[in-house]
């Protein structure tokens, strides 16, 4: 590791010195910080890091790259906006003596803020009332797949016309109308009179922030509007602080094929009698278990483009390679390591062949069903509650 840290620094410091004899700074670095942020998260907060590390020698340069890296990785609106790449320079700034104590203290307040709300945390609840109605209501008091927050200002021309390109947006749309998906518009700031004033579509809640703890107590980190939180039914962020719609649309277009694609079947209940399901042990020499081997294998390796060549054209239609980015990983944050899977079964579950396994994790286990066409292509997969399948045997 260390021989790879110091190739790297030797590679970065010669990229440096190249580009500081074609180009003043701080745009030479320009075009490095868009490179990195093409590269996968991992390895591009590794070279985010080890850039920083190169460029500790010269102060200058360091806070030429500092302040690139926070103008374009913290910016919603930016192309290259990165949360994570700026959360890692932040921290490096932070954690090393090269900038004065003055500056050192602006660094970690920005780092504090940056925390707050992180992808994959619980979002922060807060409170808010709607024109016509003077009853509090709370974020926690949503119930829907997904809430999209659209943090906004009605004085601000670029969130009106977001606020229309989301009344016209057709996937959206679509799923505000399933009650799958919840729109809220806030407006956190203290200007009572230009919200009640301003039109919101009918698509969405429009709320006000009234006891303005949203900006009095900093429980989002706000830079710019508009921008938008993406979380799930459990509250938990998936999109944060993120300033285009195109983005977002993307995101849910991902989430909304990964559960089409792949159905998970109804658990039994008390009222309803479940139907029984043919369950058979799947042949190891069948070519759908040798496939359904090798899915599972990417997935546990992150491996989305060998993923993505496996899926049916009709898949393929609907969604990117980085679409399976992290199916396994981001289980393994709540569920510990994964330690293998029970052999594959066939399931007969509306009217189409699934073939299921239960993997194990160190603290439960899960089920992965794949879905194939008559070409023997992926359909789909989808990672249910083990209960789920178990309950169908």
């Amino acid at each position: 590791m260390k021989k790879l840290i110091i190739a790297v620094m030797i590679a970065i410091t010669g990229w440096i010195n190249v580009q500081a004899q074609s180009s003043p700074a701080p745009e030479k670095y320009n075009s490095f910080l868009e490179q990195m942020a093409q590269l996968e998260q991992v390895k591009a907060e590794f070279m985010m890091k080890a850039t920083l590390e190169t460029l500790a020698k010269d102060p200058k340069a360091y806070r030429q790259m500092l302040e690139l890296a926070e103008k374009r990785f913290s910016d919603a609106a930016d192309p290259i906006h990165n949360e994570g790449l700026y959360m890692t320079a932040l921290k490096h700034a932070t954690d090393n003596f090269i900038l004065s104590a003055a500056e050192k203290e602006r660094q970690r307040l920005m780092l504090e803020g940056a925390k707050k709300n992180m992808i994959g945390s619980t979002a922060a609840d807060f409170d808010y009332i709607t024109p016509n109605d003077k009853t509090v209501h709370h974020l926690k008091d949503l119930r829907a797949d997904y809430i999209l927050i659209y943090f906004n200002n009605p004085d601000c021309e670029s969130c009106e016309t977001v606020k229309e390109r989301l009344n016209g947006n057709e996937l959206i749309n679509q799923m505000v109308n399933d009650k799958k998906l919840i729109v809220l518009a806030i407006y956190p700031y203290d200007d009572q009179k230009l919200w009640k004033k301003a039109k919101y579509p009918k698509m969405m809640i429009n709320g006000w922030n009234q006891s303005r703890n949203i900006e009095y107590a900093e429980l989002y980190d706000l830079p710019t509007l508009p921008c938008f939180y993406l979380v799930d039914k459990q509250f938990k962020v998936i999109v944060k602080n993120e300033g285009s719609l195109n983005k977002v649309e993307a995101k849910l277009k991902e989430l909304t094929t990964a559960m089409e694609v792949g159905p998970a079947p109804a658990p039994a209940t008390a009222s309803k009698v479940t139907p029984k399901i043919k369950v058979t042990p799947a042949p190891a020499d069948d070519p759908k278990t040798i496939m359904s081997e090798q899915v599972l294998t990417y997935m546990i390796e992150n491996k989305s483009q060998e993923i993505y060549d496996l899926m049916s054209e009709k898949v393929k239609e609907k969604v990117k390679p980085t679409s399976f980015d992290g199916a396994i990983a981001k289980i393994e944050s709540k569920m510990g390591k994964y330690q293998g899977h029970e052999p594959w079964q066939i399931q007969h579950i509306h009217g189409n062949n699934a073939y299921t396994t239960l993997l194990n994790f160190e603290k439960s286990q899960l089920s992965v069903v794949l879905l194939y066409d008559e070409a023997g292509k992926v359909l789909g997969f989808n990672l249910v509650p083990a209960e789920a399948i178990k309950s169908m045997n």
